[in-house]
């Protein structure tokens, strides 16, 4: 991880999110955003970002079906030899738990097939 300590990058997603929340747009806008603007930042940070967006998801009553299945595609290819010359111990312990935590709760998130709904 050359630009982005571990916690940084959580830190700073769960505030941009904020911010996107409060120019009033919504949700969908906010997380399309985040989505858009920490894309391809490195194998180890596209996890860490695909987690850190899931776990907001995973707190909306619907998730729209496009989050589910490419959030779920890329965290299930995730494998610890990926990530263990990167992070610590601790990290990776965190993001398995993390990661853990959001399939088991996406997988039981109800679905939304509208990109646009709130």
């Amino acid at each position: 991880m050359e630009d982005w300590t571990y916690n940084e990058l959580f830190e700073t997603i769960q505030e941009v999110y904020q911010e996107f929340l409060s120019q009033n747009r919504g949700h969908s806008h906010a997380i399309a955003r985040l989505a858009d603007d920490f894309n391809n930042l490195g194998k180890i940070e596209d996890i860490i970002v695909d987690v850190a967006i899931g776990e907001i998801l995973i707190t909306y009553n619907k998730v729209f079906i496009g989050y589910v299945e490419g959030i779920t595609k890329r965290l299930n290819m995730f494998k610890e030899a990926d990530v263990t010359n990167e992070l610590t111990d601790e990290e990776l312990a965190d993001l398995t738990m993390r990661l853990e935590k959001v399939l088991d709760g996406l997988s039981k998130a109800e679905i939304d097939y509208n990109p646009y709904s709130e």
